[in-house]
């Protein structure tokens, strides 16, 4: 049996719709051959300056 990786993806952005997605699936494009164990996601938010949010999403797959 193969190994337990993770792969983690992290983004810190003021857009609502960040990028991971396209990263997450560049990723599984690139290793057709990973098993996919767990998905783990975190999503934080900070106030920069007056009236903007950053939000922080973090996303890791766990794969043999």
């Amino acid at each position: 049996m193969k190994t337990i990786r993770a792969k983690v993806f992290s983004e810190c952005t003021q857009n609502i719709n960040p990028s991971t997605e396209l990263q997450i699936n560049n990723w599984l494009e690139s290793n057709p051959d990973v098993e996919i164990t767990n998905v783990v996601q975190s999503e934080s938010m900070t106030r920069v300056g007056e009236r903007d949010i950053e939000r922080n999403l973090t996303i890791t797959i766990f794969y043999r």
